[in-house]
């Protein structure tokens, strides 16, 4: 059992990289070019999985748009099983956010990693999470772009079924820290953190 914990740990590691190299390759193209690219960037993650038994790999794209703001975020998820109940999930996150309002425009680029260690049980799964936020970017017309600070985020997640066999009703507890000398600007403080609630409910189409 031990071995084969090792080696799923080795293999998760091995398509974690190629997450984050399919990250940067992939998405800021993703943004201009559309859907059909980020069919092809999974296409060709699924491509470089020669254990598609044990390996799952996953795109996903969200998108906001309303009068002045837009935002699109991509997620990247390799995931695989280290034993019948516990799952390994490493995720690379890209987004990107627009406010227009005249000299109040910005422009926000981030990058996130996450590693989730998940515990399925037969109603519910808990995973434990650390995450890591190293390039959180701004961009203002009047002042220029620089770098917000760094954070680093750990979490524990409960998901379950909701009311249909296609909903998931999910909770999350997390606690983000981030530190000073990793920013551009001229802080008052050198650490600081904030402690956080997510309920959410995800319907299946």
């Amino acid at each position: 059992m031990k071995s084969s914990a090792t080696s799923g740990g080795n293999v998760v590691m091995k398509y974690y990289s190629l997450a984050l190299v399919a990250s940067m390759t992939f998405a800021p193209s993703i943004c201009v070019a559309g859907s059909s690219i980020g069919e092809q960037a999974e296409s060709w993650l699924s491509e470089k999985v020669d254990v598609s038994d044990r390996i799952s790999v996953s795109l996903s794209k969200n998108k906001i748009k309303f009068d002045g703001c837009r935002q699109k975020d991509y997620k990247l998820s390799v995931a695989t099983s280290l034993t019948r109940n516990i799952n390994v999930e490493a995720i690379a996150r890209y987004g990107r956010g627009v406010l227009e309002f005249g000299v109040f425009n910005q422009r926000v680029t981030s990058r996130a990693y996450e590693l989730i260690t998940w515990w399925q049980q037969p109603n519910y799964r808990m995973g434990l999470a650390s995450q890591l936020r190293p390039a959180h970017d701004l961009d203002l017309p009047m002042s220029g772009s620089f770098s917000l600070p760094d954070s680093t985020t750990f979490s524990v997640y409960l998901e379950t079924q909701g009311w249909r066999d296609a909903h998931t009703l999910s909770f999350a507890l997390r606690r983000e820290s981030w530190r000073a000398n990793s920013s551009d600007l001229v802080l008052s403080w050198d650490r600081s953190a904030d402690n956080q609630i997510h309920l959410g409910y995800k319907i299946g189409f």
